[in-house]
């Protein structure tokens, strides 16, 4: 019959040994997630870098596209308590409206069964 304190080392050794499982399995799944992602050439990512930072830097915001509540405080200063975007939707509307403008969109390709007869 094992003691206490070869019990309690039998614990200790078995969470190290799982905890180093469980790194084993999140490096794992991320080299799956990584391996199904589309690629595309430095050459188009940096055009695509490019055309998002000019979408956004072109959308304008006004008064209207936020929700706000203002308070006072306890100094009697009028204070901005909330703030609200409303306008999401337009914005990514923006964004792909330049991406449209760069890019030519092509259908996928089939991938062809192949019969190993």
């Amino acid at each position: 019959m094992k003691t206490k304190e070869e019990l309690q080392e039998l614990v200790s050794s078995l969470a190290v040994e799982i905890q180093s499982l469980q790194n084993e399995l999140s490096t794992a799944k991320k080299s799956l997630r990584d391996i199904n992602k589309p690629t595309m050439t430095e050459n188009v990512y940096e055009l695509l870098k490019d055309t998002i930072r000019d979408a956004v830097m072109d959308i304008s915001f006004s008064e209207g596209d936020f929700d706000y509540d203002m308070t006072i405080g306890y100094d009697n200063r009028v204070e901005l308590d909330c703030l609200t975007f409303n306008e999401h939707d337009a914005v990514a509307d923006d964004i792909i409206r330049c991406i449209d403008n760069e890019f030519r969109v092509i259908e996928n390709e089939e991938n062809p069964t192949t019969d190993n007869d």
